[in-house]
C-alpha cells in the first residue's frame, strides 16, 4: 500500500476524473470542497492516518457548516462537500491506499431512503 498524503490524494482523485471525463468545471468545485477538507485536516497529514473521530469532526465543524463571514453555509453546498469527501475516500479504498473507510457511520452514503427500505425489506 502507498502512503499518500491528503494533498496528494487528493491531487491523484482530481486527475482520476479527469482522466474519465469530467469538465473542468465539476473539477473546480471539487477541487475547492477537497480544498476545504485539506484546510481543515491538514494536507501533509497521512490519508492512512485519518481516523473516523477526526472526519466526524470535520463533519460538525465551522469550516464545513459556515461561510466566512460567519452565516450558515447551504445545506446543499454542504451535502456536495461531504459528497466528494467520501467519493475521495471510498476511490482511495478501491485503489488500495486505505484499507477501510474512515467513515462515521452516520455519514450519508448517497443512497435514497427508498432503496434503504428496499435494502431493508428484502432482508
Amino acid at each position: 500500500m502507498t502512503e499518500m498524503t491528503i494533498h496528494e490524494t487528493t491531487a491523484a482523485f482530481i486527475n482520476h476524473l479527469r482522466e474519465n471525463g469530467k469538465k473542468e468545471r465539476t473539477l473546480y468545485t471539487y477541487r475547492k470542497d477537497l480544498d476545504l477538507i485539506e484546510g481543515y485536516i491538514g494536507k501533509d497529514k497521512k490519508l492512512q492516518e485519518l481516523r473516523i473521530t477526526q472526519v466526524g469532526k470535520f463533519l460538525k465543524c465551522d469550516a464545513l457548516l459556515k461561510l466566512g463571514n460567519g452565516n450558515a453555509r447551504a445545506e446543499r453546498t454542504v451535502a456536495k462537500t461531504i459528497r466528494v469527501f467520501r467519493m475521495m475516500l471510498v476511490w482511495a479504498k478501491d485503489s488500495g491506499f486505505i484499507d477501510e473507510l474512515p467513515l462515521p457511520k452516520s455519514t450519508p452514503m448517497g443512497h435514497s431512503k427508498q432503496t434503504e427500505v428496499t435494502d431493508a425489506e428484502q432482508q
